[in-house]
């Protein structure tokens, strides 16, 4: 095991020009992103001294391994921040370093009088998925459409970058739940829910049936596919299939007041099959965003 791999990583605040500038460097490795799309240093000082929260990884050597980075927003009269990055460096991940940045940023935001973190991720990466609501208990809220347009990020494999807009209510008795560490066991009823759509395998490639969009239970499981990169590498009009189907099915179930709450993995056949849990609230969530 190399040192880095070795190493425990402290987490701080960022506090000089070379960390902004660490913080650039890491964009490009961990994204592949093009000048164009970097966010600069001059933009995360500027929005630090703003009140954003910038917090890196070092290993032991001081070296930054992962960063997180989130900037005050007011949205619907609510102030709270939006967590726009979080990396870590290839080479570091597997050991928790991405929650323990998150729980950081959570509790940054609690010393300072915040009750909300919002970001967005990708719907059909179903690792993030699983981090954002099984391991932090976030609750994504509504899908933003093509939110960046076309980007010089691989990561996104040309497709629209369709995204899930989530909530992190910080004091929320979910999170608070979740803040020792570990995500409670599913409710074995959910594992039974209504599915929207049934998967099925063609060479070894995950193919979904139509999604079922006039579902009316509490609950509902929809599945989506839980290696994303590697379909979008493997057969790019799979991919495009598998975006449309999942826009539709978030926009549909959304707009009927149903948000996604967890993220369940079961293995059949050897195969991971993640899937989300719709749940239908009362009432839309306190201060729910629309971003213009």
């Amino acid at each position: 095991m190399s040192d880095l791999a070795a190493a425990e990583p402290t987490i701080r605040i960022a506090r000089d020009h070379g960390d902004f500038q660490a913080c650039v460097e890491l964009q490009r490795v961990v994204w592949g992103l093009g000048d164009l799309d970097v966010t600069g240093p001059s933009q995360l000082l500027a929005t630090v001294r703003a009140g954003a929260i910038l917090l890196l990884a070092e290993d032991l050597e001081g070296r930054v391994i992962g960063f997180s980075y989130a900037f005050p927003g007011l949205h619907g009269a609510e102030p709270h921040l939006h967590s726009d990055m979080l990396a870590v460096l290839p080479e570091a991940r597997g050991r928790g370093l991405g929650p323990r940045l998150k729980w950081a940023q959570r509790d940054e935001a609690v010393r300072r009088g915040l009750e909300l973190i919002t970001w967005t991720f990708d719907p059909l990466q179903a690792g993030n998925a699983r981090l954002n609501l099984r391991r932090l208990g976030a609750t994504a809220t509504e899908i933003l459409p093509d939110l960046s347009g076309t980007t010089s990020s691989a990561l996104h494999h040309g497709l629209p970058t369709d995204r899930l807009l989530v909530r992190w209510e910080l004091q929320s008795p979910s999170v608070k739940e979740r803040s020792g560490g570990q995500a409670p066991p599913p409710a074995a009823r959910l594992l039974d829910a209504p599915r929207i759509n049934e998967v099925s395998w063609e060479e070894d490639r995950p193919v979904s049936s139509p999604p079922l969009l006039d579902l009316d239970e509490a609950a509902l499981l929809f599945e989506v596919p839980a290696a994303w990169s590697e379909l979008c590498r493997a057969d790019p009009t799979a991919a495009r299939a598998w975006h449309g189907l999942a826009r539709d099915v978030f926009e549909t179930y959304f707009a009927r007041r149903y948000r996604a709450v967890d993220l369940l993995t079961v293995k059949e056949k050897g195969r991971p099959r993640p899937r989300y849990v719709l749940y239908r609230f009362p009432s839309s969530p306190r201060g729910d965003l629309t971003f213009l």
